[in-house]
């Protein structure tokens, strides 16, 4: 579930119950919720969800051992930087997520072609241990593309490169069954949990359609 709220105690209280009602396996502390707040929201939902992996998006772009060390210390699990980044700050933000036992998120937003940036990634030695294809919501609203559009890219990707995939933007109960059967390994779902009238209901109707329960 990626929290992309600007008012921390309101996503902390809905972690909080999503995370109680089991629903959920990753909260993320999305990246305007981690502008609007800082980077200590995520220790607020490690407190909040101890059984549940945290994730830090911080869409790093430049410092990438600086911020990804940050986030770590805050209790995230996960953290993410993008691949628009240089190559060097992406080799940084890798090497000291390992260092610290956390994830790498290499997050493909805006990058146009995923499929060759990766292989550049990979020729170079740089192995995240996700690539994340996520359609952003500006684009979304411009360009009326979904997130049926990246589930091949994402299946591609994890079957050319030994790479786990995640895949966000627009994901709902409508898109969840077109996932169902594939190899991708996170769905990130934001709106369709987060401004559902009972989100937890919402969260337990996808996981069935995702068919993890």
């Amino acid at each position: 579930m990626a929290l992309d709220l600007t008012e921390p105690s309101a996503a902390i209280d809905l972690a909080r119950k999503l995370c109680s009602a089991e629903v959920v396996d990753i909260v993320e502390a999305g990246t305007p919720l981690i502008k609007a707040a800082g980077v200590l929201t995520v220790s607020a939902l490690r407190v909040a969800c101890p059984n549940a992996e945290i994730m830090a998006d911080l869409k790093t772009m430049d410092v990438g051992a600086l911020e990804a060390r940050l986030a770590i210390n805050a209790g995230a699990s996960i953290v993410s930087v993008l691949g628009a980044a240089a190559n060097e700050t992406i080799g940084e933000f890798i090497n000291e997520t390992r260092r610290f036992g956390a994830k790498s998120l290499i997050d493909m937003i805006s990058v146009k072609n995923p499929m060759a940036r990766v292989e550049e990634l990979v020729n170079a030695g740089l192995r995240p241990d996700y690539v994340g294809l996520h359609l952003g919501i500006d684009v979304q609203r411009s360009r009326g593309l979904t997130v049926e559009d990246l589930i091949s890219e994402a299946v591609n990707i994890r079957n050319n490169y030994g790479l786990a995939v995640a895949i966000a933007g627009g994901i709902d109960e409508k898109v969840a069954p077109r996932i169902k059967g594939t190899n991708i390994d996170i769905v990130i779902v934001g709106r369709a949990i987060t401004q559902a009238p009972d989100p937890v209901m919402a969260a337990k109707n996808i996981r069935r359609l995702l068919g993890i329960d």
